[in-house]
């Protein structure tokens, strides 16, 4: 193994390391085809095997230091400010009151939440969960999902480097990128709140409402209705005197 061979491994098990830290706060994805773009585009240099364990390995590496962080400091941990905008004591909660019962689901979903990832990982360290079944779940993870990106992003690159397409390379990357940012960004305003609620099924859109339908009469007030119904008995008294 070649020294520019290492440099690249170790290119990619930092990127995994840090970004699955937060710093930078970006989603691990981008990393994932970082090293799928590295096995493509170097195939003599890059072997993917040894790229998908790199990655692997510094996604598990950055998420036990998580663990760890978490297991160390407990529950004090989240009284801190940079920890509370990872997660609000309401939402850390409950979290902690379904890890017991659905951990390695929480474990697994949070994977594909950016902001939330790293917040349920120091939970699950705080509350002591089991750390075989954190390693567990981490380890489906950089198997199962780390390999569909890694694979499908070496996959798309090795063609678009085989088939000699310049312009595909400046259309697609861009794109990918735009792809992933929107990605990331809708992640977030659903988990702070922020993303825009359904349409109620109690309002009717204005395409529904027939253009041939008359609108309904306005309903009378109180005092009108009172008052048109003491007109009316006073002329009928009226009548009746004549």
């Amino acid at each position: 193994m070649t020294m520019e061979a290492l440099s690249w491994y170790a290119s990619i098990f930092f990127w995994l390391f840090f970004t699955g830290i937060g710093l930078p706060p970006i989603p691990e994805e981008a990393g994932i085809l970082y090293a799928a773009g590295l096995a493509a585009l170097h195939p003599d240099v890059v072997a993917w095997p040894v790229a998908w364990l790199m990655t692997g390995l510094g996604i598990v590496a950055a998420d036990t230091v998580l663990y760890g962080i978490g297991r160390r400091w407990g529950v004090q941990l989240f009284e801190y400010r940079w920890v509370q905008r990872l997660m609000n004591a309401e939402r850390r909660q409950k979290i902690e009151r379904r890890f017991q019962e659905h951990g390695m689901k929480l474990l697994l979903l949070a994977r594909f939440l950016p902001p939330l990832r790293t917040g349920v990982f120091l939970v699950a360290g705080a509350t002591r969960y089991s750390f075989v079944k954190f390693l567990l779940a981490d380890a489906i993870y950089a198997v199962v999902g780390v390999g569909i990106f890694f694979l499908g992003g070496t996959w798309l690159l090795d063609w678009i480097r085989t088939s000699g397409k310049t312009a595909i390379y400046l259309a697609v990357l861009p794109l990918a990128g735009y792809a992933a940012y929107r990605y990331y960004t809708y992640l977030r305003k659903r988990e702070s709140g922020l993303a825009e609620a359904p349409v109620s099924v109690m309002e009717m859109p204005a395409a529904l409402v027939n253009p041939a339908e008359p609108p309904p009469l306005p309903m009378p007030r109180e005092s009108e209705a009172a008052g048109s119904h003491g007109s009316s008995l006073s002329s009928e008294d009226g009548g009746t005197r004549h």
